[in-house]
């Protein structure tokens, strides 16, 4: 059984290695764009972006994909405005 858990949370922790790289990438393309878009919000994007979460995601983890996609544009939206 420790067997067991221990091989699950390593592939979790390969996994959040890979999702933390990914975030930052995402993070370094977001950023720039407040120059283009002249201001962080822009709620039609935002939908989009948390609709396109919550179907990848699939219907029974949908809610928790929308719930953390929220917490990315909030995150990102500090980043632009230089808040963190």
């Amino acid at each position: 059984m420790a067997g067991k858990l221990e091989a699950a949370r390593l592939k979790i922790d390969s996994l959040d290695r890979r999702l933390a790289a990914l975030l930052a990438r995402r993070f370094a393309l977001a950023v720039p764009l407040l120059k283009l878009k002249g201001k962080p919000a822009d709620p039609a994007r935002e939908r989009r972006v948390l609709a396109n979460a919550a179907a990848a995601a699939g219907k029974i983890y949908a809610p928790a994909a929308r719930a953390i996609f929220k917490e990315i544009i909030r995150q990102t939206k500090r980043l632009q405005i230089g808040r963190c």
